[in-house]
């Protein structure tokens, strides 16, 4: 199954763009993460703005086949719960390894660890799993096949198992903006990009490896350069 103009689930395309309107928004007028609390709104607001663009053909081919009625928009919603909670999670251990790391690691070893983090990403751009989970996220309808699950629990399984394919893609991306971006607005439209790109374009491996050779770069400039990340801005 594939999706065309006349098949898209126009309610479900509909919301998909009025929560990442709004994510953005909120981001854009958002007030400083002071909190635990406030921290983790703002990083699933973070994701919903960042990643619901690319996953769109993946929630509509997924709506197409869930069934019609109230069913099918459960499953949907399911299906939407699933994804959700693990970038909720990833957020969990983002905030947890910060509020460590803020304890236990001096300001000035700070170049060193977004070197390190930005060389790391930029390998991992060229390794078999990235491109494996790549793949997964940029043909839904294969993933449906292969990992399908019926009813409303099949369809959280089944977000759950393409929110992990998505973190496996990407989460070296969301390590560069956290370490070496600090969340900045900035930052944080470029990784969208990069993430929209790389899911949407067609041959977008080779403009990922462009990514990870640029991040090398970087890796090897604040190497050079350490005052460039110094001192932390978040």
């Amino acid at each position: 199954m594939s999706l065309s103009l006349r098949s898209i689930p126009i309610i479900t395309a509909a919301g998909l763009g009025l929560i990442t309107l709004a994510a953005w928004a909120a981001l854009i007028t958002g007030t400083p993460t002071t909190t635990p609390a406030t921290f983790l709104v703002a990083w699933i607001l973070m994701m919903a703005a960042m990643m619901l663009p690319s996953s769109a053909p993946m929630f509509l081919l997924y709506r197409l086949s869930a069934g019609d009625g109230t069913h099918g928009e459960l499953r949907t919603l399911a299906f939407g719960t699933g994804y959700a909670l693990v970038w909720a999670a990833v957020g969990v251990i983002v905030l947890v390894t910060q509020r460590v790391l803020d304890v236990a690691v001096k300001g000035d070893l700070r170049p060193v660890g977004v070197a390190g983090i930005l060389l790391a990403a930029g390998v991992y751009q060229f390794t078999p799993l990235k491109a494996t989970c790549l793949r997964a996220c940029q043909t839904p309808a294969d993933f449906l096949v292969w990992h399908w699950r019926g009813g409303t629990l099949g369809g959280l399984r089944l977000g759950l198992d393409h929110g992990l394919y998505c973190l496996g893609c990407c989460w070296a991306l969301m390590a560069v903006l956290v370490a070496a971006g600090g969340m900045g607005l900035a930052w944080v439209a470029l990784i969208a990009l990069i993430v929209l790109v790389e899911k949407l374009a067609p041959r977008a491996i080779w403009f990922g490896r462009g990514v990870g050779v640029a991040f090398a770069l970087g890796a090897l400039l604040v190497a050079l350069r350490p005052e460039l990340v110094m001192p932390i801005s978040m």
